[in-house]
């Protein structure tokens, strides 16, 4: 098992109001799977994906990622954790307009302390992985919505984590282009990457291999994924 949430809770204070936005969540992933957790706005599912991604912490509950106890972990261990462990894409990309897509894809490996000659090499083997390296030397500005989002998943794996944890991945996309990034994380997935997805879109979700719904910070397994588990 890669990650284990069990009884998470997170309240948020307005004013003298205690507002729940997740009540009792208890989630189990295992290395290699494929999961949708899928609900509409306002649900709990960007909260909840921000726990999993050592971004927020719970009001209360038990976390635990590769065997280590996220919630007794200080911020400078948690932005190891966040670095090594979890690659993130967003709707929104979240690229630098100004720098190169190889140089965006470098941006974790600086981090990391890797040196230029080889996190430029890393750099351009991700690129490749996401069938863009004739794209290396573009800005975000002369990419599609389609190609800046393959660039934010090179991003994304150039440290090779345990976990892609994407946040609806295809929001900002055609559908074209979004299916395009559907078989790229199932490619990635079929490499026995950990795909996590965060979506509010049934088609979406259904590319994974298990469904959750979360309605009203509280999640349930999908009865169709629970039955597709059971029979493989």
């Amino acid at each position: 098992m890669i990650l284990s949430l069990k009884h998470i809770n997170k309240d948020y204070v307005q004013g003298d109001v205690i507002v729940p936005a997740l009540k009792d969540v208890s989630l189990e992933i295992n290395e290699g799977d494929y999961v949708a957790i899928m609900g509409p706005s306002g649900s709990g599912k960007s909260t909840l994906m921000n726990i999993i991604g050592c971004l927020d912490h719970p009001t209360s509950g038990e976390y635990i990622l590769s065997e280590r106890d996220v919630l007794k972990l200080g911020d400078k261990e948690l932005s190891q954790v966040r670095l090594e462990q979890i690659g993130f894409v967003f709707q929104n990309f979240q690229l630098l307009p100004r720098e190169s897509a190889l140089d965006n894809v470098c941006l974790p490996l600086i981090y990391a302390g890797v040196k230029v000659s080889e996190r430029r090499e890393r750099a351009m083997k991700a690129l490749e992985r996401v069938g863009l390296s004739d794209r290396a030397s573009f800005k975000p500005t002369q990419l599609s919505g389609g190609q800046k989002q393959r660039v934010a998943i090179a991003r994304a794996m150039v440290n090779h984590p345990k976990i892609l944890l994407a946040d609806e991945p295809t929001g900002a996309l055609d559908q074209k282009s979004g299916a395009s990034i559907m078989e790229l994380f199932q490619s990635l997935n079929d490499d026995g990457v950990t795909v996590i997805m965060i979506t509010h879109d049934k088609k979406i979700a259904e590319h994974a291999k298990t469904i959750y719904h979360i309605v009203d910070g509280e999640i349930y397994p999908d009865v169709k994924s629970k039955e597709v588990t059971a029979d493989e």
